[in-house]
């Protein structure tokens, strides 16, 4: 374990090295592994990011001689207190502190505070106690928390803000205006980055009003990297490849759907990761370019999440919203749309059965309706689509993360 290194004003010094618990000059022994079970959509990779680990890690662990996980198969993950421990800094506890907006202000937690100054009781910390802060890959600065500060396309993007008697906060990203949302001690907002992306810097700019009415401006750069979408050719018939060609039926459907989509609830409807509507092979990845037989590469790329099963297999809600449409579409086929607030929604294309309707309030786990063919489709499965904010998103990137 690397020693602390406790950097505070010189009058502090000492009293901050007293305070501060002293560092292990060993690491700890490792704690036993946890069991995962392999979900429909995973890789090593998204495991190994999930519990803080590495894919050689957890190889290792299994005896695994590739990266070829399946569906249902269980797996050893290192335990968390096998975990590598984060570099830390230091904090001197000011008039009005607790440990709850201390770990607001470093984006962290109470319980990795806790654990890592070895603190009996977290309600009792006192004026002048040096605390050991875990650093945070998240954290831009005090205060502000940007996760991810390195986004993919195709990604969501989670904007906190923890500081003391926050009255709002305005602002904007990459020149779009922003919605903050007040939580239990912060404001936050979410953004859904575009699978077509421009890569590079984007400034976010932010405005906070205090109680008293003072504002104060921060600005901070987030990172849009690629993401390495691959290509796949689809042979359409005749008489699909004739409503994909009709260009303008095309894009008046996409306006509709647009529409749909864009309204902001202002109550966040789920709580918690979202599931999969249903388990089965995914056949084609969200963002995926694709070429029509033997056309172009389009330059953005599959929509969502394709799930190659049975006609007739049941789909259920992702999540808890209320459904904004639920009908028949000339490309989509039949198709259902969840609003869960803040401008989150998910989307069910090509279904034979559809078991909701319009102003129906679903909870995860509910009946939307069965698995078909209807609209666009070259055979019967279901594509499942995610919008953050009017911008589709990977929704299995949401069965991974809690947002926010």
């Amino acid at each position: 374990m690397r020693s602390l290194r406790i950097g505070v004003a010189l009058a502090l010094c000492v009293f901050a090295f007293a305070l501060v618990p002293p560092a292990a000059d060993a690491a700890p022994p490792p704690g036993p592994p946890e069991t995962y079970l392999v979900q429909s959509g995973d890789t090593l990779y998204a495991i190994a990011i999930r519990y803080q680990t590495t894919i050689v890690a957890i190889k290792k662990l299994n005896g695994l001689t590739s990266d070829t996980i399946r569906v249902g198969q269980t797996l050893l993950v290192p335990g968390t207190d096998s975990a590598v421990p984060a570099p830390t800094t230091s904090y001197i506890v000011q008039p009005g502190d607790s440990l709850y907006r201390v770990a607001l202000r470093y984006g962290t937690t109470m319980r990795a505070l806790s654990d890592l100054n070895g603190l009996p009781n977290p309600n009792l910390i006192w004026v002048g106690q040096a605390l050991a802060i875990p650093n945070s890959v998240t954290l831009a600065k005090p205060g502000l928390t940007i996760d991810p500060q390195f986004v993919r396309q195709g990604g969501t993007l989670l904007i906190q803000v923890a500081r003391p008697n926050l009255a709002s906060v305005s602002g904007t990203f990459s020149g779009q205006t922003l919605s903050f949302t007040r939580s239990a001690g912060f404001y936050y907002a979410l953004v859904g980055i575009s699978r077509c992306a421009k890569l590079g810097t984007s400034p976010l700019n932010l405005t906070e009003t205090d109680l008293d009415g003072q504002t104060t401006t921060e600005s901070a750069n987030v990172t849009i990297q690629t993401t390495a979408f691959p290509v796949e050719n689809v042979t359409l018939a005749p008489s699909v490849a004739a409503v994909l060609s009709d260009q303008t039926l095309v894009k008046r459907e996409a306006e509709q759907l647009a529409a749909l989509v864009s309204p902001r609830t202002t109550a966040r409807l789920w709580s918690g990761a979202f599931r999969q509507p249903l388990a089965g092979r995914i056949s084609s990845n969200f963002g995926t370019r694709r070429s029509y037989n033997g056309g172009p590469v389009g330059p953005c790329g599959h929509e969502g999440t394709d799930f190659s099963v049975p006609g007739g297999t049941a789909i259920y809600s992702d999540a808890r919203g209320r459904v904004v449409f639920a009908g028949l579409t000339q490309v989509r086929g039949n198709m259902v749309v969840v609003d869960h607030g803040l401008g989150v929604y998910s989307a069910y294309y090509h279904q034979s059965e559809l078991a909701v309707q319009v102003g129906q309030m679903v909870d995860a786990g509910d009946l939307i309706g069965k698995v078909g063919t209807t609209g666009l489709s070259t055979g019967n499965h279901l594509h499942w689509s995610m919008f953050v904010n009017g911008e589709y998103v990977d929704p299995m990137d949401w069965t991974r993360r809690v947002l926010p």
